[in-house]
C-alpha cells in the first residue's frame, strides 16, 4: 500500500493543469467533494510544480557557474624559469609579464575558463612544483 502512496503522489505531483481540471471535475461528480478542496489542493499541486522547476533551474545555474573558473598562482617551488614560461605559454604575456606574476604571489593567471581546461593547466603546474588554486 506504501508504495501504492508513494506512485499516487508522484503522478499527482505531475499532473498538467489540463489533467488536473479533468481530475477536479472527476471528483466532484462521482465523490460529492466540494470545490473549495479541490481548488486548494489544485493550488499546492501548482505551487510546488513551479517550486521543482525554480530548484531545477538554480541547480542548473550553479553548475554552469561552477563550471567556469579563475585560476590563481600559490606557489612557484624551488626553480621559477619553468614556472615564467608556462605562465607565458598559459597566457600569451612576455616574459617580463610572467615574471611579474610570479614576483606577486598570490596572482591571478587564467579569468573565467572552463573547469576542465584549468584542471589540465593544474596538472601542468604540479608536474613543475607549482601550486595553482581554482576558484
Amino acid at each position: 500500500m506504501k508504495n501504492n502512496l508513494k506512485e499516487l503522489a508522484k503522478n499527482l505531483v505531475n499532473l498538467k493543469i489540463k489533467d488536473i481540471n479533468k481530475l477536479s471535475k472527476i471528483l466532484k461528480d462521482k465523490y460529492n467533494i466540494k470545490e473549495n478542496n479541490i481548488n486548494i489542493n489544485q493550488n499546492k499541486i501548482i505551487n510546488n510544480n513551479k517550486e521543482n522547476k525554480e530548484n531545477l533551474n538554480n541547480n542548473i545555474k550553479k553548475k554552469k557557474e561552477k563550471s567556469i573558473v579563475n585560476i590563481y598562482l600559490k606557489s612557484v617551488g624551488n626553480i621559477k624559469l619553468p614556472v615564467i614560461k608556462l605562465i607565458k605559454t598559459i597566457t600569451g604575456l612576455s616574459l617580463i609579464e610572467s615574471k611579474k606574476i610570479i614576483d606577486n604571489i598570490p596572482s591571478l593567471i587564467k579569468k573565467s575558463i572552463k573547469l576542465e581546461e584549468a584542471k589540465k593547466i593544474q596538472e601542468n603546474f604540479k608536474k613543475i612544483d607549482a601550486i595553482i588554486e581554482i576558484k
